[in-house]
């Protein structure tokens, strides 16, 4: 049977014509042709899209970490317009070895905060030569800092701060000038993520070459995917690059785009070529496997993008511009990546599918496997060829690409649907071994820390931790409503420095701590009259993430500005009558954060459940696994998060993802974006190993069959697709960002466990558990074998 399936598809090639599923086919000149033409107008647009999209890499942001509707943005925004003060954006760390207060060195400190303080963006400046503030002067005396409060949006300051700081440090005279802050973090942050974006790209795409040309044993069709995706990287430059017309995009998005971009094109083509091959050593024709592949695979691509693609959207509920920006980069980039799977894919296969098992670079590495000469039949249940009845009754064999392909798998398969409930067991028990870790996970804002230990933010902010008894990062500011007087001020200033977590309060009439009063100077503070700026600093004893640092801010927020300060007059400010106070700081920013990503879980949750169960349950015509979908990919979800804490939280396995500082918590934004990709992805492989089980359970109506059937069909491809995605979030893991090392480490860790544990052993036994009852939807009265040879 399979020499006559041969000969078909031989006559039909001599013939020059032929038919598709009845229907006469073009003559394969007018379809080369017409590929040809194809091609050549995508290889224009992707170079087009490439220079667009190259670019608009200078305009990326790293801006968006604080919500929309945070607290702290509007009191900073409230201080800095009545004030002229707000949160320290930039410090400048002035070292003199003759002493900070040597002539030398403090009139050059007085120069610079001049020079600082007439450039344009620049607010507001202090430091301990213009301030006084002791806090603002190293324990030795040899260092001292110049805080500057910048003007404008996220963006504009690292704009501001990037223009700013090249002409103001290094040697100035008897001192020497470096720089850190949140602003200039931001500017370094951004500049080593450009540099990654492109090194990723160049790691990712040799490895996932050589996953392709071992997994396909031929150049010609480990290309196809390749290929597609690097249409897809570029078309996700170009789209970034638009969406840089109407909102700031963050460059981690970039980052993230960029790599699950490339993964998921090649993914999407692994699949299609796979299935392509698959028929045409089944016996089709090169038009009838390329409609084929295209009608199975291909809709598989289109279900499967949807569903990330929509996952993404629940990003959308978070008031984060770093997640908008995420999820508008990664809902383009997945789009992108199917249409050119579908549009691409099947215009190269009519090109060259007759070459598609032509040059295997690696078959003198491996094993020639028994009988690899002869044909390559799929066994049936009694151990004869496969045989299935075709879609117009006529006998159809179905074989695999090679012998031995899936068989693994395949042995996997049987013993899992043998031994359904130990097999269940031990999986579960080993993702639970993975979720340990989560159980003391913290989470925070990032800071220098997220750079390399001798980048200059990084370098700075260690500096001032060790050197400074009050360092700028525990600082919060307080600004009241109104203007208040002097005693007032004094009775809030005290009543502040008792509050636990206080180390110390710093205003106009002294500096407190606890119930110990240090009066100003003579002549800084008139004994008579009315403060000009109702401004209190407060410095928390632990670092602004700690949880008493977070408790002191809302303590603060608690405590009633318009009824401790007496005599403050509504009628000056219109916060004065709310009776607020207006509190910033990194402390703040801490808590404004969780309690925005608290608010907003589980609207995202439901939302991403709700488009699962919604496109799975159409797709697999089920309501049942849809369920088990979810419900799988969340504990698949949780066991990523467990093995995030154990690296990146705790410190362990630094050897595997290069060395990064361990602060002890993990950012809330970049976790919740790991999980949210690695979700989507979870479910992207579940609609590849769905569509083959419920093909074959159509055919046949053996529920078991099926599921052995669908395991070794997909588990080989689906563990080269993983394989891919590894290896570009691996690239992303190489940077030197520890951001980006969580989202490369994260998701590289949940693609791999969700394609071994998830799709190997723990959906099959599920599935095998549940029986028929996988395939009851209500309503449904049609019987699978009524629809027996579909294919």
């Amino acid at each position: 049977m399979r020499t006559g399936a041969r000969g078909d598809a031989g006559s039909e090639a001599g013939s020059g014509g032929g038919t598709v599923n009845g229907a006469p086919a073009p003559p394969p000149g007018d379809a080369r042709r017409r590929g040809a033409l194809v091609l050549a107008a995508v290889g224009l647009l992707t170079l087009l899209m490439a220079v667009v999209g190259v670019d608009g890499l200078g305009r990326l942001s790293n801006s968006g970490f604080i919500p929309y509707d945070a607290p702290v943005r509007a009191d900073n925004a409230e201080l800095a317009a009545r004030y002229r003060a707000g949160g320290a954006d930039l410090v400048l760390l002035v070292r003199a070895a003759s002493g900070v207060d040597s002539p030398g060195a403090a009139e050059r400190g007085r120069e610079l905060e001049r020079r600082v303080a007439r450039s344009k963006g620049v607010l507001s400046t202090a430091s301990h030569w213009s301030a006084g503030d002791p806090a603002l002067r190293s324990r030795d005396g040899r260092a001292a800092l110049i805080t500057v409060d910048l003007s404008g949006g996220d963006a504009t300051v690292t704009r501001t701060a990037e223009r700013l700081v090249p002409a103001l440090t290094g040697r100035r005279g008897p001192v020497e000038v470096s720089a850190g802050g949140p602003a200039w973090v931001s500017v370094q942050g951004m500049r080593e993520s450009r540099r990654d974006l492109l090194l990723a790209e160049l790691i990712a795409v040799p490895l996932s070459a050589l996953v392709l040309l071992y997994v396909f044993r031929s150049l010609v069709a480990a290309l196809l995917p390749l290929i597609t995706g690097l249409v897809a990287v570029a078309g996700t430059l170009a789209a970034l690059r638009a969406l840089m017309s109407f909102m700031d995009v963050s460059v981690y998005a970039a980052n993230m785009a960029g790599a699950l971009g490339f993964a998921l094109a090649v993914d999407y083509g692994l699949f299609v070529v796979t299935r392509f091959r698959e028929e045409r050593a089944a016996g089709a024709g090169l038009e009838e496997a390329v409609a084929r592949g295209v009608r199975t695979a291909g809709r598989a691509v289109v279900v499967s993008a949807c569903v990330v693609a929509l996952s993404l959207c629940a990003l959308f509920v978070f008031p984060f511009g770093f997640l908008h920006s995420v999820a508008w980069a990664g809902i383009a980039v997945v789009l992108l990546s199917a249409a050119a799977t579908v549009v691409l894919v099947p215009v190269l296969l009519t090109m060259c599918g007759r070459h598609i098992d032509r040059w295997d670079l690696f078959h003198r590495l491996r094993r020639r496997p028994r009988g690899r000469g002869g044909p390559d039949l799929r066994t049936g249940p009694q151990g004869g060829p496969d045989t299935r009845t075709g879609p117009r009754g006529g006998a159809a064999v179905r074989t695999g690409p090679r012998a031995g392909e899936g068989l693994v798998w395949r042995r996997v398969a049987q013993v899992v649907c043998r031994r359904p409930i130990p097999c269940a067991a031990a999986a579960a028990a080993l993702l639970a071994l993975l979720v340990l870790p989560f159980g003391h996970a913290a989470f925070g804002p990032s800071d220098a820390r997220i750079l390399p230990a001798d980048r200059e933010p990084h370098r700075v902010a260690r500096e001032i931790e060790r050197d400074f008894a009050h360092p700028v990062e525990r600082q919060v500011t307080v600004g009241l409503p109104g203007a208040v007087s002097h005693g007032a001020l004094d009775r809030y200033a005290r009543r502040v420095a008792a509050l636990p977590g206080a180390a110390e309060a710093r205003t106009t009439t002294g500096r407190y701590r606890g119930d110990e009063h240090v009066p100003p100077a003579a002549g800084d503070v008139r004994a008579e009259g009315r403060p000009a700026r109702p401004l209190v600093q407060v410095t928390s004893r632990e670092q602004p993430y700690a949880e008493s640092s977070r408790r002191l801010v809302r303590a603060i927020r608690a405590l009633p500005a318009a009824a401790a300060p007496a005599g403050s007059s509504a009628a000056e400010d219109s916060s004065a009558s709310s009776g607020r106070s207006l509190v910033t700081g990194e402390a703040a920013r801490a808590v404004d954060t969780a309690d925005a990503l608290r608010r907003a879980l589980p609207l995202c949750c439901a939302l991403a459940a709700a488009v699962t169960l919604m496109l799975l349950a159409w797709f697999t015509r089920s309501l049942l696994i849809p369920v088990k979908a979810v419900l799988v990919a969340a504990v698949s979800l949780t066991a990523c998060l467990g093995c995030l804490v154990f690296v990146f939280q705790d410190g362990h396995l630094r050897a595997l993802t290069g060395d990064f500082t361990v602060t002890g918590r993990l950012d809330g934004c970049v976790v919740l974006l790991v999980l949210i990709v690695a979700y989507g992805l979870s479910v992207d492989y579940e609609v590849f190993l769905l569509s083959r089980i419920r093909e074959e359970y159509l055919v046949s109506g053996d529920n078991t069959a099926a599921v052995i059937h669908g395991v070794e069909r997909t588990g080989r491809v689906i563990t080269a697709a993983s394989l891919i995605v590894v290896s570009a979030m691996a690239a992303l893991a190489t940077s030197g960002v520890t951001l980006l090392k969580v989202i490369g480490a994260g998701l590289a860790v949940g693609v791999l466990v969700d394609a071994t544990v998830v799709r190997g052993v723990l959906v099959p036994a599920l599935m095998t558990l549940t029986g028929r009852a996988n395939w009851w939807l209500p309503g449904l009265r049609r019987r699978p074998r009524s629809r027996r040879g579909e294919r």
